[in-house]
């Protein structure tokens, strides 16, 4: 029979392990249960959002198709999101790289400079934004959109493309160099395919967080392009339309099927594998 100081060891780490599977099981039942009541809700026949459905329908899915409305806010929100992940990777995959690589004074005030959005809440950064363009005499625009979902999501680009690069093995990089490379020939042929994950992962993210985003684009969104987050919320909020109800399920399966894509193709690839 083993110790007594053994045995309560195994008990309280059977306890410990118990209860971080029930935490576990209720959070993902607070993300899951809710989604799917959404996506069942969306083939109701009902003239309104409730639950448990009636009957099934593919009107609210063929009203969505239908909607210029819906159409034009889903384009803006796909261009500004495909501007934001084009600016983010060229400003935040460099950054990523000086941070791990490089040794310079203030490397960790600037990190944390980077990598603060993350910490603070949309609606925050949504202010201290339009509080700034104002200062400056901006007008609201797609562009100073553009700009605001930049500053939200390249810490995403940014802590994506660190995590990878520390993998990476800096011998590597020297042997490149001591055979000729230029720097330039080291990012293109040493860095940039082992950098791949992280960067997609990062883009992925920054993707996703951007179609999605309603605490800043309810500030910086011009008042005649509003993104499709800003329209669901009007038609929510003064109409109560259950065409929102499609429009969610489908922008789950959308974010979901992404995923699902990028997790496949670099894991089926061996590229999230260390170097």
């Amino acid at each position: 029979m083993p110790p007594i100081h053994q045995r309560t060891i195994v008990w309280t780490d059977l306890i410990g392990a118990v209860l971080l599977g029930v935490l576990a099981t209720v959070g993902i039942a607070g993300l899951v249960i809710p989604t799917l009541i959404v996506a069942v809700t969306s083939f109701d026949t009902q003239e309104f959002i409730g639950f448990p459905p009636r009957g099934f329908s593919l009107a609210r899915y063929r009203e969505m198709f239908q909607s210029s409305v819906i159409l034009r806010s889903a384009q803006i929100s796909a261009v500004t999101s495909a501007f934001t992940v084009m600016i983010g990777a060229v400003l935040g995959v460099p950054a990523a790289i000086a941070l791990v690589r490089g040794e310079f004074r203030g490397k960790a005030l600037v990190t944390a400079f980077l990598l603060s959005p993350i910490m603070l809440p949309g609606i925050v950064i949504g202010v201290a934004m339009l509080v700034f363009s104002s200062a400056l005499g901006l007008r609201l625009s797609l562009p100073l959109l553009v700009l605001s979902h930049v500053v939200f999501t390249l810490p995403f680009v940014v802590r994506l493309t660190m995590a990878r690069m520390e993998r990476i093995d800096r011998q590597l990089e020297d042997a490149a160099r001591n055979l000729g490379a230029r720097e330039w020939q080291v990012f293109r042929h040493v860095l940039l395919p082992q950098l791949w994950p992280g960067i997609a992962a990062g883009a992925a993210f920054a993707f996703l967080i951007s179609f999605d985003n309603l605490s800043v684009s309810l500030f910086m969104a011009p008042v005649r392009q509003r993104p499709l987050p800003i329209e669901l919320f009007y038609l929510m909020r003064f109409d109560l339309d259950p065409v929102v109800a499609a429009v969610a399920a489908l922008q789950f399966l959308i974010a979901l099927c992404l995923l699902l894509f990028f997790g496949r193709k670099l894991g089926t690839s061996g590229l999230m594998r260390d170097a």
